[in-house]
């Protein structure tokens, strides 16, 4: 039996264009908090569309498509859908859920000192300050997101093969 979706479910679907959080999800869709967003994502896991790719994670959990789900969206004529294999989904959710951490890695390029790099992370988020650039860079070193370089007299960092495809990601629409 073909079970038809609600309006909320397939909206869901149709933002599903890669891996997203569930606060991705509402935003997109239009969604105030306080909706109950969640019991409509629990109800498309149960139908098989959707599952949570990072499960132990405390915050920042994110839902990607199963196959079921792609082609149930590729059916229902939206745009083709993106999962990277081989991410690592609870780095990846990590970084998504704080919006410091999103713009220091969206500002990063080749081996920038960390002024610079907080100088064009202020452009994503204003409130960015020294302290909470050179903390957020520390744990991306730990994380292995990042390395650190010392050059002479100069610290500068530069983003990992992990780090550049979560970048590439997260700049992703």
């Amino acid at each position: 039996m073909k079970q038809t979706l609600s309006k909320r479910k397939r909206a869901v679907l149709e933002v599903m264009s890669k891996p997203k959080t569930p606060a991705e999800i509402r935003k997109q869709i239009g969604l105030k908090r306080g909706n109950n967003l969640s019991s409509t994502i629990k109800e498309l896991v149960s139908l098989g569309l959707i599952y949570c790719l990072n499960p132990n994670a405390v915050v920042g959990k994110l839902y990607g498509l199963t196959i079921k789900g792609q082609k149930r969206r590729k059916k229902a004529g939206f745009r083709n859908y993106s999962q990277l294999n081989g991410m690592n989904w609870k780095v990846y959710g990590w970084v998504i859920c704080g919006k410091q951490k999103k713009a220091i890695l969206r500002a990063m390029s080749v081996n920038m000192p960390l002024k610079y790099i907080k100088e064009r992370a202020q452009e994503y988020n204003p409130r960015i300050s020294r302290t909470n650039a050179n903390d957020i860079l520390q744990l991306f070193v730990r994380k292995r997101l990042a390395i650190k370089i010392r050059n002479s007299n100069r610290v500068v960092f530069k983003l990992t093969k992990t780090g550049e495809r979560i970048k590439e990601q997260l700049i992703k629409p």
